[in-house]
């Protein structure tokens, strides 16, 4: 991966989880009182009591305080690459439910790699800008792709055409100044054809063009949204979960 987009997802965590850029660097594990940030990405919602993160092994944990406690309790010093086990998220969740609280999403993350993937022209595209998109509102083709969230707004998408036909749609969603997280879907007359690691592909090399770095999530089970990630130039980084009411 390219330090540069490394460090500038360091210091988004560092911002995310209340810490310095030494403190995600080094080999502890970080437990930090839940609180919002300025500039920090909107993980969860309002009602979130618990974030959690594995980057370079470690864990990055933010929760209100007696889950933080618990946390401290159960993890301080286990290697955060175990955090997926059934075995934990178990645990994780039965203690959520103490407090009226469920394990909402769990993502792994990815950033670009360092070595380009060819862009050579496989189909036909066409660019919306932020205020383009919403022509697209509703339409249910596009539901991982465009999120018509304000805490996270649309703010670039690209779509692979044949005539009027959509064959599939990548766009990008603000999670932050620098960090934009793309979201990718295959119509019906696009699927078989290579259309989603083809429009992922052109978005990414946009984006950092202009000085963003794009940003791929999905979930484990999902072999399918991860062959796209690394046909597209992505390699994983962090892994990531939240909670939410019950």
């Amino acid at each position: 991966m390219g330090d540069k987009y490394t460090d500038i997802l360091e210091k988004q965590l560092a911002v995310d989880y209340d810490c310095t850029i030494e403190d995600i660097k080094n080999s502890e594990n970080i437990y930090r009182v839940l609180k919002a940030n300025k500039n920090a990405r909107p993980i969860g919602n309002a009602g979130t009591l618990l974030k959690m993160a594995v980057y370079n092994e470690k864990l990055l944990v933010m929760a209100d305080t007696g889950l933080l406690e618990w946390c401290m309790q159960t993890f301080q010093g286990e290697n955060g690459i175990w955090l997926a086990e059934p075995e934990n998220l178990m645990k994780i969740n039965n203690k959520l439910l103490e407090y009226g609280q469920k394990l909402a999403d769990i993502h792994h993350h990815y950033i670009p790699a360092q070595t380009s993937v060819s862009t050579e022209k496989r189909f036909e595209i066409k660019w919306y800008e932020k205020d383009e998109i919403d022509i697209f509102r509703g339409d249910g083709r596009f539901w991982e792709a465009l999120l018509f969230d304000e805490n996270t707004p649309d703010m670039l998408a690209v779509c692979a055409v044949d005539g009027d036909t959509i064959l599939g749609m990548a766009s990008a969603t603000r999670d932050c100044e620098r960090l934009w997280q793309i979201g990718v879907n295959v119509t019906q007359e696009g699927h078989g054809k290579g259309v989603g690691s083809y429009v992922t592909t052109c978005l990414k090399e946009e984006l950092l063009h202009r000085g963003i770095v794009p940003t791929y999530a999905t979930v484990e089970s999902h072999i399918k949204s991860q062959k796209v990630a690394f046909q597209s130039g992505f390699v994983p980084v962090f892994y990531e979960l939240f909670s939410e009411k019950c």
